[in-house]
């Protein structure tokens, strides 16, 4: 993939999170609202794995933003080693690359949950 294709990809990605993440809430939220005080062992599981899926994206997230922070320093200063002048140039592709791993964790979850959750009644 080009450098060029990559803020195209990841703005459709957003894109895809953006769709995903109410329909996720609304279908939790809703959840929540009918169940009442007393959970059934069917809402007691959705919001559990509510509370662990999040746990596990975030920290997917966090470690590959940390790894692709890492390639993409080692990149940026080998390539300011050639030609400190393209270092400006390079800047938006690589923050863009790092912003878009990083969400992939969080998206892929999201988007998985709205097709699953649509597919559950809500009683």
């Amino acid at each position: 993939m080009t450098e060029s294709a990559i803020p195209h990809r990841t703005a459709s990605e957003l894109l895809e999170l953006s769709m995903a993440v109410p329909q996720v809430i609304s279908h939790r939220l809703t959840r929540m609202a009918l169940s009442g005080p007393v959970l059934s062992p069917r809402d007691q599981r959705e919001f559990t794995r509510m509370v662990v899926e999040k746990q596990e994206a975030f920290n997917q997230s966090w470690l590959t933003m940390g790894a692709e922070m890492f390639k993409m320093q080692q990149q940026l200063c080998q390539a300011w080693l050639q030609n400190p002048w393209a270092l400006g140039q390079k800047l938006p592709a690589v923050a863009d690359k790092v912003a878009a791993k990083s969400l992939a964790p969080i998206r892929r979850k999201a988007v998985a949950n709205a097709k699953r959750l649509s597919k559950t009644s809500l009683k």
